[in-house]
């Protein structure tokens, strides 16, 4: 029988403690977290079977993640702690996801019970077994990315890749050609959810097959459109960078199908590396063009999509690409793995780690 993993998100120390350890005697498989933000992103990436929060929180308080829970498509259901214990906050725990509650203080006894009875009524939803079924798609889609990324002589490269939802549009990938070039690309499907997904698995695919033949940027570009214009659905498209860098010529080749520029740093001077053409699936003879670059030590490269710049913080104010360019070129003394860990974390703190859109980053810093 499979067992069933909870999160408790608690700030109280003790009351963090005692609940995990009683649920753990209880054999659920538990999981916890003293803030909000750090919660929530437990629960987006594990899916478990049932949140147990409290809705005072720093970070994000409880409000917040059963509003974010339900917004990304997570049906688990949720069992609110509260010592506010009037009607208007039961009501408005319920109104944004909530399906139980527990006033604080309570039993252990009560709370096992109420914990029992929630996964009880969950047994045979089908909207939670259509849940596990995206969990196994992401566990696919995670592998689909590479896991160990290839490195070259002189460069170091790092990336990320964030779903807003259990599966996304987003696309990455760094290829080795051979002992001195790299294929790194960057594609944004247009979209959410499985159908996003599904699109980019098929982009992925096609990438691979001209990538093998060490074909230039433009004509990966004009290829893979014209595979994705006979293969996705109208009113899908994709935005794709795709670039070879030689490491032993010190030069990079790209072509841009309509995807956010990326950041090139080089001294005091900063490029945005727009040259190509349309997005890939909506015309069938797009015509692609390509730039050739040259690299030198301290360059710093950083491609992203959407969700990074698109973000936005309380006030509704997007992060913005300006905001981006500065701290490219703010933090452009540091390696690839810390520019992109600067870029992500910038924009967290910014949002409150609110990310609505999937969000990708790849960073590439000359030695």
């Amino acid at each position: 029988m499979r067992t069933n993993r909870i999160v408790v998100i608690e700030d109280d120390p003790a009351l963090l403690r005692g609940l995990a350890e009683q649920l753990r005697v209880e054999s659920y498989d538990v999981l916890t977290a003293a803030d909000g933000s750090d919660g929530y992103r437990l629960v987006r990436d594990n899916q478990p079977d049932l949140v147990i929060l409290d809705l005072t929180l720093p970070g994000m308080n409880g409000y917040d993640i059963c509003r974010e829970v339900r917004s990304h498509g997570l049906v688990t259901p949720i069992l609110i702690l509260t010592a506010q214990g009037r009607e208007v906050n039961r009501v408005r725990g319920f109104e944004v996801g909530a399906d139980d509650y527990v006033t604080k203080p309570f039993s252990m006894r009560e709370l096992l019970g109420r914990v029992r009875a929630v996964l009880r009524r969950s047994e045979g939803r089908s909207d939670l077994a259509n849940q596990q079924e995206l969990v196994e798609a992401r566990r696919i889609q995670r592998r689909l990315m590479p896991s160990d990324i290839p490195q070259a002589t002189g460069l170091h490269i790092a990336a990320t890749w964030r779903p807003a939802r259990i599966v996304g549009g987003d696309y990455f990938d760094i290829l080795k050609v051979d002992d001195d070039v790299l294929a790194i690309c960057i594609g944004d499907v247009c979209g959410k959810g499985m159908p996003a997904a599904m699109v980019m698995a098929s982009l992925q695919a096609a990438v691979k097959v001209y990538a093998a033949k060490q074909t230039n940027p433009r004509e990966v570009c004009r290829e893979v459109n014209l595979m994705m214009y006979e293969g996705i659905a109208a009113q899908r498209f994709i935005s794709f960078f795709y670039a070879l860098i030689d490491s032993r010529l010190r030069q990079m080749t790209y072509c841009n199908a309509g995807h956010n520029p990326p950041i090139l740093t080089a001294g005091s001077s900063v490029r945005h590396l727009a040259c190509g053409g349309g997005v890939l699936g909506v015309m069938d003879h797009w015509h692609y063009e390509e730039e050739q670059v040259g690299l030198r030590s301290g360059d710093r490269l950083v491609m992203y999509t959407d969700g990074l710049i698109e973000c936005r913080n309380e006030a509704g104010e997007e992060f913005g690409e300006e905001r981006l360019t500065s701290l490219v070129t703010c933090f452009g003394h540091n390696d690839a793995g810390a520019l992109v860990e600067e870029a992500i974390g910038a924009a967290s703190r910014f949002t409150g780690g609110n990310f609505q859109d999937d969000v990708t980053v790849i960073a590439v810093s000359v030695e």
